[in-house]
């Protein structure tokens, strides 16, 4: 997942969070109820009030529309499937109900995503830059997978790799 650090929640969140597009985004104001309906979990515990919401297309499933729960500085903390813009906002409705007229449209159109992608991400806009792929075989990762820093290795590799190490042994 990619995360955008050192931003504050006043200024919009950046054109993609967590590998996906941003849609729409709303900052919660500090009065905004709360009711805690939504029950998500991360990491067994339940995430609670979250100061910023924004609903974003997956990049790895284009059908798939996120609602993300974000912190201030736009990092996502957890999300839910929504089906539509409309159906986040609905369901956003349920944790914080009198949101619907804060909510704001992406001000990002595709050159301006682009642009983020390549000056600020690194990655070239027109390659797969979200897919999960293997560091050594270059296949996409399924299944169990070790990252560490830039590099991934998948379950297919890790076995090719240990069990070349281990006919040096003998």
């Amino acid at each position: 997942m990619i995360h955008q650090r050192g931003m504050n929640s006043q200024d919009p969140p950046p054109p993609i969070i967590s590998s996906a597009r941003l849609l729409a985004f709303v900052v919660i104001p500090d009065t905004q109820p709360y009711t805690g309906r939504i029950c998500l979990l991360v990491d067994g515990k339940r995430l609670e009030r979250v100061p910023c919401l924004a609903i974003c297309r997956n990049y790895r499933q284009p059908d798939d529309i996120l609602l993300l729960f974000c912190d201030e500085d736009w990092n996502s903390l957890g999300c839910i499937g929504v089906a539509s813009v409309e159906d986040g906002q609905l369901q956003a409705e349920r944790d914080y109900p009198g949101l619907q007229s804060h909510w704001v449209d992406s001000p990002y159109d595709d050159p301006a995503v682009a642009r983020y992608l390549r000056d600020e991400l690194g990655v070239d806009p027109a390659s797969e830059w979200w897919a999960f792929r293997c560091s050594f075989c270059l296949a996409e990762c399924e299944g169990m997978a070790i990252s560490q820093g830039n590099a991934t290795i998948c379950r297919r590799c890790i076995n090719h790799f240990h069990a070349s190490i281990h006919e040096l042994d003998d």
